[in-house]
């Protein structure tokens, strides 16, 4: 097991056991602020048990036994308080929306109990909050919503009970204090719990974010050398295309002279493996003298003397010049740039002859790029060579193509150079 490997598991075990941890702090989160909001609910409908004004049929203003929101319906029906179940709805809605979108907890809660204020508040029950226990519910509810926001669990808030007839408000003014005496909150044995499992779960997210940033540097690490490997060969590649690239420029801008040089030096070569040539060879034996046997000259009569003609007589005869004979030479390329010399033409064709030239008379000739497959394979392979100063391109070349010739090119000899009149015409297919 490599390196990466010990790395990955780790990381994913790591991402696991962090994932169970935060599950089950988000868990203890949602719970402690649905049961905040819960109470905040009961002591809103706690407080309008106690509005005998709108309600007059309420037998109890206390809930002692409402551990769930059926229980706080059963209470509704029993003291009929009429649409109590639908503001019980909305607020119930209203605390799972922002206990789902708000991260702030404390945030949370007071948005609900200041929803909850409004909606038994609104401008045709302002009377209720000249109720003797409306100080109590609204300080009962700050607390409920102090205690989820810092983490601790508050106690049920019982409200204070409303006496059916006040004769007076010193009455009134002691149910008041009394209410006002109860515990706002209790700390819950839970509050350090959740607050440890947060601190572990903190610590936790920080080994995670290490592991990976470990990971992703091994990752990068090892990435490096085949990164660099490949560069190498890039590098390489190029400098190859730059060394070919100058021996191109460096052929491209050389001197006629030199070539010139070059021809005259292969043409010399030729002539030195033709004399050897001649040198090897053995010599035939000379033709015996043939003996002349003298024959008796007898004396010859006089000649007769003939009249002249009357015509004049023709003293001298015609002589007629050889006629010119056409033969068929070859040539590597275009040696002179602007023609082929005379002394690299090739009576035979070899392998790395380009040109088939056909001398039709003693100055002047047509040529043609060979047929044969070698010689195309050679001019292709470096067209800029061999086919540029010679060839006129009818169609550009490509690779695993022939050549064809669609009209040869004249030339015409001028002393040691046979010059190129009019280049040949070419296609590639």
């Amino acid at each position: 097991m490599n390196r990466r490997t010990v790395c990955f598991l780790l990381l994913f075990s790591g991402l696991i056991f962090g994932r169970d941890v935060f599950s089950q702090t988000d868990s203890t989160y949602r719970k402690n602020l649905e049961n905040a909001a819960f109470r905040m609910i009961r002591a809103t409908v706690e407080f309008l048990a106690t509005d005998t004004k709108t309600f007059p049929e309420v037998q109890s203003n206390q809930c002692a036994n409402c551990a769930s929101y059926e229980d706080l319906e059963t209470f509704i029906q029993q003291n009929k308080l009429l649409n109590a179940d639908k503001l019980v709805e909305r607020a119930r809605r209203r605390a799972a929306q922002n206990i789902a979108q708000i991260n702030q907890p404390q945030r949370a809660m007071n948005d609900v109990r200041e929803f909850l204020i409004r909606e038994i508040t609104p401008r045709n029950r302002e009377h209720r909050k000249a109720l003797p226990t409306y100080a109590a519910f609204e300080q009962n509810l700050a607390s409920i919503a102090n205690s989820a926001g810092s983490g601790a669990v508050a106690g049920p808030q019982p409200t204070a009970e409303a006496p059916a007839e006040q004769s007076d408000g010193t009455d009134a003014e002691s149910d008041s204090a009394q209410v006002a005496a109860t515990p706002a909150a209790v700390p819950s044995s839970s509050q350090s719990n959740w607050f440890s499992m947060a601190g572990f779960a903190l610590i936790l997210s920080i080994l995670n974010l290490g592991l990976v940033a470990y990971v992703a540097y091994m990752v990068v690490k090892d990435r490096k050398p085949q990164q660099s490997a490949r560069e190498g060969q890039l590098e390489s590649q190029i400098a190859k295309l730059n060394e070919r690239l100058n021996k191109l420029e460096v052929r491209k801008n050389q001197p006629d002279e030199r070539f010139q040089m070059n021809a005259r030096l292969e043409a010399l070569e030729r002539a030195v493996q033709a004399r050897d040539k001649d040198r090897s060879r053995p010599e035939k034996p000379a033709a015996p003298a043939v003996e002349v046997p003298l024959e008796v000259v007898s004396k010859s009569p006089e000649p007769v003397e003939k009249p002249e003609a009357s015509g004049p007589a023709n003293r001298f005869r015609t002589v007629h010049p050889p006629k010119f004979e056409p033969k068929q030479v070859y040539a590597r390329t275009a040696d002179l740039g602007d023609g082929f010399s005379a002394g690299s033409l090739l009576p035979s064709l070899e392998r790395d002859t380009v040109f088939d030239i056909q001398v039709q008379s003693e100055s002047q000739a047509v040529y043609r790029v060979s047929e044969s497959p070698e010689a195309q394979r050679l001019a292709l392979n470096d067209p800029y060579s061999y086919l540029n100063d010679a060839c006129e391109y009818m169609t550009q070349p490509s690779p695993n193509s022939r050549i064809r010739t669609d009209q040869p090119g004249r030339l015409t000899l001028q002393g040691e150079k046979w010059k190129i009149v009019e280049k040949a015409k070419i296609s590639f297919f």
